[in-house]
């Protein structure tokens, strides 16, 4: 896969012969692309291909045996997979879950201008449909989407410039997932989409 830009852009990253194995198989090999501000790629192949190990690898979840990844200046990276949503704590709320947020980014210094205080923290979590008394509602009581929702909100209040989303509609209803692909329409940085929904990957990317 090869994503064109103009000359006068630096990728957000680039891979050059990008190889990972794990035992004896080779889950990638000589994976070359670049991938430029502002772009939605899809990310496609067979089940078993590497598409997840690949967004693991550029997420540095995962570290790559062979090749080079370079990274393009002031990389922040923002990574949704389904497994994300172990970090959710069943008896705290989705509230309790921003605050926490904000104050570990704030020991980080890693906040980014960002609204604090609780009243916008509550308007935020209202852009995801968490409004009323549902911003006090223990996680555990909530279903697979609401918690997969409640875990991409706390990834896009970080203002990553390049989000990965690994299957991010599983768990989704119809609704949700055409509030996903309009929010990732207007997300002002890159995106690099793995997905087996089909409308999805048609709305929003531009490359695969």
């Amino acid at each position: 896969m090869s994503a064109t830009a103009p000359l006068t852009r630096s990728p957000v990253i680039e891979l050059r012969n990008v190889s990972k194995t794990f035992g004896e198989v080779r889950s990638l090999s000589d994976i070359n692309f670049s991938v430029y501000p502002g772009e939605i790629v899809g990310l496609l192949g067979d089940n078993g291909a590497g598409k997840s190990t690949l967004v693991k690898t550029i997420a540095r979840d995962l570290q790559s045996l062979g090749g080079d990844m370079t990274e393009g200046k002031g990389l922040n990276i923002g990574y949704f997979a389904q497994q994300e949503l172990d970090v959710l704590r069943p008896q705290d709320t989705p509230l309790d879950h921003m605050i926490d947020l904000v104050k570990r980014l704030t020991a980080e210094s890693k906040l980014s201008g960002q609204a604090t205080r609780e009243q916008d923290l509550r308007s935020f979590l209202g852009t995801f449909n968490f409004s009323g008394d549902m911003v006090k509602q223990p996680v555990g009581t909530m279903s697979g989407g609401e918690k997969a929702r409640l875990v991409l909100a706390m990834i896009v209040w970080q203002r990553p410039n390049l989000l990965l989303l690994d299957e991010p509609t599983n768990h989704l209803d119809l609704a949700t997932r055409e509030a996903l692909a309009m929010a990732i329409n207007d997300f002002d940085g890159t995106v690099m989409l793995v997905s087996h929904d089909r409308a999805l990957l048609r709305s929003v990317c531009e490359d695969f």
